[in-house]
């Protein structure tokens, strides 16, 4: 039985083009010019009818297998019964009507009734095509191009991943985008649903797929790290992959105790895990800034390798200090609060200056949420070099602000969450190469915008006045009652 169902894929595209040719046959044979293929129409009705009956057998034969939501598969089902039973039906009667009238279109009362059939088996397959492809690419696929509500959603811009949520904002938007079409709302492959929390635990017919603070041991972690030549590999090998950064937070994840309300900056973060959170910071902030340097914006000339000395007194400090692809001499830095072991004023005086001997090679400075003040800016504006500044969280005023006119190679600004106004941030329209400064939740006012627009005509100033779409997981039902 499982094997023929697994033939249902196959053979269900056959009934739609089939009938879908006879319809259109059927159309045209009605005209004199195409009274040749009136002999046509009843033999593609035939076909089509046998291959919907065959689509019908091997389709409820699939759903036995319970990997599909049952409401959807319910719908399914029964509008491909009754798109079988009507194309039978329209079969027979111009089947009939052809003996008397060579296969056309009857006239008269039969006539009308030939058409609403006509009408009503095309309306069958759109409808029955539409639910099949609910249940294999999502129930929004037409709305927005598949992926089981996947692309639906927007991810909250991710300023600092040491604030963000582990689950929600790191973990869950890579199941989302690489697991649900399997084990999402609409098919649970394997019993196993991965877009619930509670599911994610419990797991699916083979038994639980998560073993919280053993992420090794867990059957979702080993899926993914077998052979892609396997066949228990996860996912299929004919679907997208994930990464080893991807896999890599999924296992710290499930280590740290596969808890779905802590923060980032609240699990331990080895080394390793650290490199790649960073490949999130940033996720969502317009127009693409991603935590991390783009091809375009990693300089083509060749530069000196920096003394391991200066790189070695900032990994003492807590500091992290990375190539910005393998083999490049060009750095990036990154100390942020709420884990970076740099976070507190005193920390930052005692360590910023370290920063100077890094100068000709660093193009991207992350340093959000550390406290950092306007009396110790004079040394970031020394890094002739940067690209890419994250200076977000930080009590940082207009007159700080001021010192990062020197920086002439600067791409991407992040003062969210900062001190600074319109009139400090003005005085950076010299800088002719930005392209991006963030500026939400800063005393830029309302009535500034117009003027920082003409200061910065072709830079994206971002407000932070983002739009998130309404999903149902957003929804909390109340119910009246006693003590509520």
């Amino acid at each position: 039985m499982t094997f023929f169902a697994h033939f249902h894929p196959v053979i269900v595209h056959l009934p739609i083009g089939i009938i879908l040719a006879a319809l259109l046959l059927q159309l045209l044979a009605a005209r004199p010019a195409y009274a040749a293929l009136r002999p046509a129409v009843p033999v593609l009705l035939l076909v089509g009818f046998l291959s919907a009956l065959a689509s019908c057998v091997t389709g409820w034969l699939l759903s036995q297998s319970g990997e599909y939501d049952e409401g959807l598969v319910g719908w399914h089902m029964w509008m491909g019964f009754c798109l079988t039973g009507l194309s039978g039906v329209v079969y027979v009667r111009v089947r009939r009507g052809s003996s008397s009238q060579s296969g056309s279109l009857r006239t008269g009362e039969n006539g009308w009734i030939d058409r609403g059939l006509s009408l009503g088996l095309l309306g069958l397959v759109v409808v029955t095509g539409h639910l099949g492809g609910s249940l294999t690419h999502g129930a929004d696929y037409l709305s927005f191009g598949g992926g089981s509500g996947a692309a639906a959603e927007v991810d909250s811009p991710i300023v600092n991943v040491q604030a963000a949520r582990a689950y929600a904002q790191v973990v869950r938007p890579i199941l989302r985008d690489n697991c649900y079409s399997c084990h999402g709302a609409t098919r649970q492959k394997g019993g196993l649903r991965l877009d619930d929390t509670g599911a994610i635990l419990k797991g699916g017919k083979d038994g639980v797929v998560v073993s919280p603070g053993r992420g090794g041991a867990s059957e979702l972690i080993k899926r993914l790290l077998l052979p892609e030549g396997d066949e228990h590999h996860m996912p299929p090998k004919e679907k997208k992959q994930l990464n080893e950064r991807q896999i890599l937070l999924l296992h710290w994840w499930i280590d740290q105790g596969a808890d779905v309300s802590r923060t980032v900056g609240e699990l331990k973060q080895p080394d390793s895990v650290r490199a790649a959170l960073l490949s999130v910071q940033g996720r969502g902030l317009r127009p693409g800034v991603s935590g991390g340097l783009g091809g375009a914006d990693v300089p083509e000339e060749v530069v000196e390798a920096v003394d391991a000395r200066a790189v070695a007194a900032l990994t003492a400090k807590g500091v992290r200090v990375m190539p910005v692809a393998q083999g490049s001499h060009w750095l990036e830095v990154e100390a942020a609060g709420g884990g970076g072991g740099a976070s507190g004023i005193g920390s930052v005086r005692g360590w910023l200056p370290l920063l100077l001997p890094l100068k000709k090679q660093l193009i991207a400075l992350r340093l959000d949420g550390l406290g950092i003040g306007d009396s110790v800016m004079t040394v970031i504006g020394q890094c002739g070099a940067l690209r890419e500044l994250d200076l977000a969280g930080n009590p940082i005023g207009d007159v700080g602000l001021a010192e990062l006119k020197r920086l002439t190679e600067l791409r991407v600004l992040n003062l969210v969450g900062t001190q600074v106004s319109a009139p400090g941030v003005l005085r950076l329209r010299e800088l002719k190469k930005l392209r991006a400064v963030y500026l939400y939740k800063t005393r830029v006012g309302r009535l500034d915008w117009a003027e920082l627009r003409k200061g910065f005509p072709g830079v994206e100033l971002d407000t932070g006045g983002y739009s998130l779409p309404a999903l149902v997981t957003d929804t909390a039902v109340v119910r009246k009652g006693k003590g509520l």
